[in-house]
């Protein structure tokens, strides 16, 4: 059996398993362009772990990320064919993902968030709709699509909360609102002019993850933040917010809903090299600047001048 045989079953098997339309498009991706430009033609049973390589070099082309993203969905597609029954002649997990630059995970400052919302205007039904969206994000940690298939009936407005299908794992999770989220929804709702069950609205239908997405693309572009203004940037400030106010590890993957840990820990590891350059900066600057020397440093803050007098004049009197 050719590889390229085994492509469509893999698909159908995705979607058997409920997982996200987007996912199985991006292994579509990959499956009709990298794999197919590589090993498609050959037996499976031929196979041999250095073609790993070829398929790392056809990856290339659909960018940085593009040949471990490659080197994953074959890695994958082989694990499906063991489990088919078909014979595989090797470990699916012996097939190296290379190694790639780890993305810095962005967030934004209070400062880059009151600029958004500064820049809306709240009169209109998209403004208000789009900083309501905004508000609810921020606040749960919620994704897109997750938001904009949320019904006014499933809001538990005395709880503070809401359970909602997970965008990945189509898992039934409870998120969690503030007071702020659920007074912008508030104003929303009175606001509008409809009886709809949706809580996020366009025209006579539920908003669509596209609609909201072309409006920020629109409109908060040219507020001068060099980052990438998109709906996921406020997921990944929630959980950056809950790290930087003293949230342990489980109670970020919990709020975030992370699958894995190992997804919680990369936020960690941002706001860690961020206080690494400011104990850089405090230390440093003490130090090499001839306020403080090394000794008085590691022995402890440097005596006011005051003290240092009185422990002067104790020791003449002594």
């Amino acid at each position: 059996m050719k590889v390229k045989e085994l492509f469509e079953d893999y698909l159908s098997y995705m979607v058997q398993k409920g997982m996200d339309p987007k996912t199985v498009n991006e292994h579509r991706r990959f499956l009709y362009t990298s794999l197919s430009n590589s090993v498609s033609e050959k037996e499976i049973e031929s196979l041999r772990l250095i073609d790993a390589a070829s398929i790392m070099q056809a990856g290339k082309h659909h960018g940085e990320y593009g040949a471990q993203r490659s080197v994953v969905v074959f890695r994958r597609l082989m694990k499906f064919a063991k489990s088919s029954g078909l014979s595989v002649p090797f470990d699916w997990r012996d097939v190296e993902i290379p190694r790639v630059p780890q993305k810095q995970k962005e967030y934004l400052t209070n400062e880059e968030i009151e600029k958004i919302r500064e820049s809306l205007d709240i009169t209109t039904h998209a403004g208000l709709r789009t900083r309501t969206l905004i508000e609810v994000l921020l606040d749960t940690g919620m994704r897109i699509t997750e938001a904009t298939s949320l019904d006014k009936n499933d809001i538990d407005w005395e709880q503070k909360e809401a359970i909602i299908t997970n965008a990945k794992t189509k898992d039934r999770e409870k998120i969690y609102f503030t007071d702020r989220s659920l007074e912008w929804m508030k104003k929303y709702f009175e606001f509008r002019k409809d009886n709809l069950p949706f809580v996020f609205v366009s025209g006579r239908g539920r908003l669509l993850s596209v609609t909201s997405r072309n409006y920020i693309r629109t409109h908060l572009q040219n507020l001068g933040i060099k980052k990438h203004i998109k709906h996921h940037i406020f997921r990944k400030t929630f959980a950056t917010v809950l790290i930087q106010g003293g949230a342990d590890i489980t109670a970020v993957g919990d709020l975030c809903r992370h699958k894995s840990p190992r997804t919680t820990l990369q936020y960690y590891a941002t706001v860690n090299k961020e206080r690494s350059k400011e104990i850089h900066q405090k230390v440093l600057n003490r130090v090499l600047n001839g306020r403080v020397t090394p000794e008085e440093f590691l022995t402890g803050p440097e005596q006011p001048r005051q003290d240092r007098e009185a422990v002067r004049i104790k020791r003449r009197v002594l």
